[in-house]
Parts: structure tokens; C-alpha cells; sequence
């Protein structure tokens, strides 16, 4: 229930709040749910693209970056995790 409200609250800020914000959500959430800072990446870029302004997606590039680091970061804790 928690980690769909986190989602949620994610996605309302990319509209309503400023990117820095949205930015630190996305990161925090993407500890339970890796996926997440990209497909922020992509609906930001969708939601400002400014036709003839770039032709570079730089959210959906910031996303995947972010989604890579917290692949590789959910790997190593799952697996490194010492029980006894």
C-alpha cells in the first residue's frame, strides 16, 4: 500500500512540483521499486517537450542512469546479506 502511495505521489509531483523534488522522490522510491526513475524520466520529457527546442531527452537519460544505480545497488544488498 505504501510503496503504490509512494508511486503515486511520485508521478502528482512531476506535474504539480519542481523537478529537484520529484528528482529526490524518484531516488527514494526507486530503493522498493527500480523501474520508477524512468518511466519519470519518460513522463517528464513527454509532459516539457518543447518542439524545436532539443532533440535531447535529458530526464529519460537522468532515468535511466538512475534506474542502472539502483539495479546494481538492489543486486549487491539482496545478495550480500549476511543471516546467522
Amino acid at each position: 500500500m505504501t510503496r503504490g502511495l509512494l508511486v503515486l505521489i511520485t508521478f502528482i509531483s512531476a506535474i504539480f512540483l519542481p523537478w529537484q523534488f520529484t528528482a529526490l522522490l524518484a531516488l527514494v522510491s526507486s530503493i522498493f521499486i527500480p523501474l520508477l526513475p524512468l518511466a519519470i524520466g519518460i513522463l517528464a520529457d513527454t509532459l516539457y517537450y518543447v518542439p524545436n527546442a532539443s532533440s535531447v531527452i535529458i530526464f529519460t537519460f537522468y532515468g535511466a542512469i538512475a534506474t542502472g544505480i539502483a539495479l546494481l545497488v538492489r543486486s549487491r544488498l539482496k545478495t550480500s546479506i549476511i543471516i546467522g
